[in-house]
């Protein structure tokens, strides 16, 4: 049996609406003995339905009778009114049908005020992205680029007249979301790419989309667009690691060094700020190693408790700065560390920043660089939080999704072994390792082990022998790590990198970004047959 603690239907409609709410409910879709009409009523009071539950709920119900509008058949269009034909019809859908079934849904829902079938004419036309800039249909382009697959992206292979790329920005996102798909597939795509070499119009345009545009200018190696891209991507950017990024490929481009001492003044604690910092020789003031004297917390509070977590959220968002810094003392302790940290950067609006070991007599056997590479994860994944559940419903500090937590237990031929168990530090820390080990099997270097441990083996190897990035060249290995085709794990890794970085120093070992760095562009040191030296 995967799970072993269960709430029922009526312990659960107990609990507050939240994910760790949902988890719940998933176990007990997996698990439980839940009648249809129980489940029914608690599909719809879901806090966020991720494919994984989408596809539980299914087995048990039917999860589209609800619906006004049914997914769409092909078959059956005829069957479908025009007010769910115009909500459900998306350019994947439309593409493999036929010449004549494109144009029978384009005479239905054309006359539909509110929608407009340009797209679906194009999607008949063999050169559709010449026949929407012809017709100035920005909107309907981005559509369809941003909706189908590469291989049909691919049929743009001409450059983008100036004025159609001015009205493309006017659709900011979707637009942002072209430029990316556009550069970080350069290779594909030479023509396009080459039309972005130019001086967007508007000023409302996201920071990573100026930002995409000066990658773009500086693989072309023309540095002064480059220069004027960051600046814009920098003037543009909310957080304070987006404005160091900008900052440090403006110094890239540049050579400038006095842009490393504005990064070295960054509140924020990134690979970039800390990167500055030890060029200029600066230490950090704002990175503070937190511990506490006291055994007992103030507050009464389970650390392995998931809907004590969710209240303490949802308590904290309506308190005064007076009420929060009284309510932060409470947990002024060890076997709290984790939340006091949280919310000390939280008072100080995260411009100081606690790193701390929490639960450190679980780690007392490790190495100190097996110690350092666990707390870096850990600080990243849940900022040590015990009872930390994901939207993909990964559990506890180390966030081990389900399957991959089980799947060690059995390894290690670990008895009556519950999901929940995830919520122990001990435990936590102890698969962590297990982990980390058959990661190492196959990586050297703590940010590919980061990129594995987040977007998984299978990834980073992918990634490392599509030999389009760590590669030695001018600016490398830093474009490499700006354009990890995964968003997330590439935020992610730099994030767990720069932890890493601080922990090892903390520990007495000191190792430099700017080392790290050079290794990531050499195989022999950063990955065991998994590329080609």
């Amino acid at each position: 049996m995967l799970f072993g603690t269960l709430l029922d239907y009526k312990e659960i409609k107990t609990k507050p609406k939240s994910i760790a709410r949902d988890y719940y409910i998933y176990r007990l879709l997996l698990e439980g003995n839940a009648t249809k009409k129980e489940i029914t009523d608690l599909y719809y009071e879901i806090s966020r339905m991720n494919p994984t539950l989408k596809r539980e709920f299914g087995k048990k119900i039917d999860i589209y009778s609800h619906l006004p509008c049914k997914p769409l058949n092909a078959k059956k269009l005829h069957e479908t009114d025009n007010e769910c034909l115009i909500k459900l019809l998306t350019p994947q859908f439309v593409e493999p049908l036929s010449s004549s079934v494109k144009i029978y849904i384009a005479n239905r829902v054309q006359k539909e005020s509110n929608f407009t079938a340009n797209w679906i004419n194009a999607l008949n036309d063999k050169e559709p992205f010449k026949l929407m800039q012809k017709q100035s249909l920005a909107e309907e382009f981005l559509k369809i680029f941003n909706e189908m697959p590469k291989s049909y992206r691919y049929k743009l292979n001409f450059k983008l007249d100036k004025d159609f790329l001015y009205q493309l920005e006017s659709a900011l996102s979707p637009y942002e979301t072209f430029v990316k798909n556009i550069v970080f597939d350069r290779e594909n795509f030479q023509k396009p790419s080459n039309s972005l070499l130019y001086i967007p119009q508007s000023a409302k345009l996201t920071h990573q989309t100026f930002f995409y545009l000066g990658i773009n200018a500086l693989l072309y190696g023309d540095k002064n667009l480059s220069e004027i891209l960051f600046e814009k991507a920098k003037k543009s950017a909310y957080f304070r690691s987006d404005m160091d990024k900008s900052l440090f490929f403006s110094y890239l481009a540049s050579g400038n060094e006095t842009i490393l001492s504005e990064i070295s003044d960054s509140f924020d604690v990134n690979i970039y700020s800390l990167y500055a910092q030890e060029k200029l020789n600066i230490r950090a003031s704002n990175i503070i190693f937190l511990s506490s004297s006291r055994e007992k917390a103030t507050h009464k509070f389970n650390m392995q408790d998931p809907f004590s977590w969710t209240l303490l959220l949802n308590n904290i968002k309506n308190m005064s700065k007076k009420e929060m810094e009284l309510f932060t003392v409470g947990f002024d302790a060890q076997e709290t560390l984790p939340i006091y940290a949280f919310l000390l950067e939280r008072n100080m609006q995260y411009k100081y920043h606690y790193f701390i070991i929490p639960f450190e007599k679980y780690l007392s056997n490790l190495k100190d660089e097996r110690k350092a590479l666990i707390l870096s994860i850990a600080r990243q994944e849940s900022r040590f939080i015990p009872s930390a559940i994901s939207s993909s419903y990964a559990l506890g500090m180390m966030q081990f999704m389900p399957n991959i937590a089980s799947d060690i237990a059995a390894s290690q031929k670990i008895k009556n072994f519950d999901i929940d168990d995830m919520f122990e530090p001990k435990t936590a820390y102890k698969f962590a390792d297990i982990h980390l080990n058959y990661l190492a099997k196959h990586l050297n270097h703590p940010l590919f082990i980061a990129y594995a441990y987040n977007g998984g083996i299978g990834f980073i190897k992918k990634t490392l022998q599509s030999d389009k990035l760590f590669k030695d060249g001018e600016y490398e290995p830093f474009l490499s790590i700006e354009l990890l085709p995964n968003a997330e794990s590439r935020e992610y890794g730099k994030k767990v990198l720069a932890n890493y970085v601080v922990y090892m120093e903390h520990f007495g070992k000191k190792i430099t970004l700017t080392d790290l760095f050079e290794t990531l562009i050499k195989p022999s040191q950063t990955d065991k047959s998994l590329r080609k030296d």
